[in-house]
């Protein structure tokens, strides 16, 4: 039963999370609520869904059947190298915020942007997929899946309404930018600019990775290496 709980409020949480925040359906409850309340809304319907999954995940970890064990290297190695990454975008885009976050900003590729227009959210993604990694039960599956797939496919729902309500300079700030790290720098759209990276964010970043070495197993159980 807690298992059904588990995956039942981390499907939930990325209904919702996709669902109220696509285009129509956003819209017309922005009209009716207003802009902050519906963002109240959200954001409170976010914790009713993802509070209950977490907690009961907390509680009751690696639950269910076993859908993958991998070895050592991809279940250390890559999901601490996965959560390095996420980390390091999560403090860089605190430096050079996205026009496609809340945050007042300009249409301008530059540090981090330059990388992914959506550093948060891929920082999320990537915390998720580093979990997986190492963590291959149903119940594990449901509640870390859950931020992949809101980290990945949330962005693309943010531009498609953006687009709609900057127009052409967004639009323009796409072209040169990617959502997937380091896409647009592949496809010669774009370039790594690191005298643009903010190099006291970036040590704060390894800080903080270095810390979670060193505790993760203390408060969260199971060693990063």
């Amino acid at each position: 039963m807690i298992l059904v709980l588990i995956i039942v409020f981390s499907v939930l949480f990325v209904v919702t999370h996709l669902g109220l925040s696509h285009g129509a359906v956003r819209q017309g409850l922005v009209d009716t609520l207003g802009l902050w309340p519906f963002r109240g809304l959200y954001s409170l319907i976010s914790f009713l869904t993802l509070g209950p999954a977490a907690v009961l995940w907390w509680q009751n970890r690696h639950l269910g059947p076993v859908l993958w064990e991998l070895p050592w290297w991809p279940e250390r190695i890559i999901a601490a190298l996965l959560v390095l990454f996420g980390l390091l975008l999560f403090f860089q885009s605190l430096a050079t915020p996205s026009p496609a976050s809340m945050a007042p900003a300009k249409n301008e590729a530059r540090g981090v942007l330059r990388i992914t227009r959506h550093p948060m959210n891929m920082a999320l993604a990537l915390w998720g997929l580093a979990h997986l990694l190492a963590n291959g039960t149903v119940g594990d599956v449901a509640f870390f899946g859950s931020f992949v797939v809101v980290g990945v496919i949330g962005p693309y729902h943010m531009d498609a309404r953006l687009k709609r309500q900057k127009g052409e300079a967004f639009t323009d700030f796409c072209k040169q930018t990617s959502v997937l790290p380091f896409g647009a720098i592949l496809r010669g759209r774009n370039r790594l600019a690191v005298d643009e990276l903010s190099f006291p964010l970036a040590v704060i970043g390894i800080a903080v990775f270095v810390a979670l070495t060193f505790f993760h197993n203390r408060f969260f159980g199971g060693e990063l290496f």
